[in-house]
């Protein structure tokens, strides 16, 4: 049987880890004549489930009304994690407070509409700016890091960060691919779709052929004329891919070290090495290279003829 001691040691653990929102009134209803600040601040909390209620859920039924609150909790507890690292309750009831819940709901929100614009797959389709999907990716956002139960663990700022910097990363896969594109070797690739692994996928495995060359978008034309150049001359890879790199910016880099990293020694590149040693590789060899080509480059490897 637990002693006293330890249980009370997990309730502070579990009031601790309480949403922003629920710690910072507890906090309140600790402090002197704090009806007035208290009565406000229940005004406000209405006022601004009301307009989610109105908004995302339902503002006619129990359920809409309840929802309405957990998404309305877990925004401002947003807010006040983004504002007080350190969550300090007090300071969070001084900034409500002096501020407003309204402040604080708004400055969560615009957190969810920020996450909400960065892309979550390596992928661009025309469909994506659409106002449509743009209004159904900040709407699943909203509802996957705000709506909280007031009584249960909250961990919704540290999820918040890990998906902002998961999403970042591949912002930052999209931005190289984008710009590998612009500097295509035959002139920017200027499709609305795109795969931005498969692109950089592409870039590194025509890289090998030296000169620093950008190939964002290949057929089987362009692999058969990249086996016909390195019989011609075999290439120093590791030179190859240096050459590369140094033409990128800065900023992709890190990235694309990353990516070599598993191109190394990758299947494709033995093939393609072990093909070009051949005077005139047989078409079934061919065929199972090109294959393995799209595997890597999926959408973004054109198919020339049959």
């Amino acid at each position: 049987m637990q002693s006293t001691d330890t249980m009370s040691a997990q309730l502070v653990t579990i009031g601790d880890q309480l949403p922003y929102l629920v710690r910072a009134i507890r906090a309140l209803g600790r402090r002197d004549d704090h009806t007035e600040d208290a009565e406000e601040l229940a005004h406000d909390l209405s006022a601004i489930t009301a307009m989610v209620a109105s908004k995302f859920t339902n503002n006619r039924t129990a359920e809409g009304i309840h929802e309405a609150l957990r998404l309305t909790l877990g925004c401002i507890s947003l807010g006040l994690a983004h504002a007080h690292l350190h969550e300090d309750d007090t300071a969070a009831t001084d900034l409500l407070i002096e501020h407003g819940a309204e402040r604080v709901f708004q400055q969560g929100y615009r957190l969810i509409k920020e996450l909400s614009a960065l892309p979550d797959v390596a992928m661009v389709t025309a469909y994506d700016k659409s106002p449509q999907e743009q209004e159904r990716r900040l709407k699943n956002t909203f509802f996957q890091f705000c709506e909280v139960d007031p009584n249960d663990f909250w961990l919704g700022h540290k999820q918040f960060q890990r998906e902002w910097d998961s999403r970042s990363k591949v912002l930052s896969t999209l931005n190289c691919a984008k710009w590998l594109r612009k500097h295509h070797e035959d002139g920017p690739v200027r499709e609305v779709d795109m795969d931005a692994e498969g692109v950089i996928a592409i870039a590194l495995i025509f890289a090998i052929q030296g000169g620093g060359k950008i190939i964002a978008k290949a057929g089987q034309k362009n692999l058969e004329s990249l086996l016909a150049k390195l019989r011609k001359q075999p290439p120093d890879i590791e030179q190859s891919w240096s050459e590369f790199l140094n033409r990128l910016p800065l900023e992709f880099q890190p990235l694309l070290h990353e990516r070599l990293v598993h191109m190394r020694g990758s299947a494709i590149i033995r093939h393609i090495l072990a093909l070009s040693s051949k005077a005139r590789p047989g078409k079934t060899k061919l065929a199972e290279l090109f294959q393995e080509l799209q595997n890597h480059g999926g959408n973004e490897i054109e198919v020339d003829y049959a």
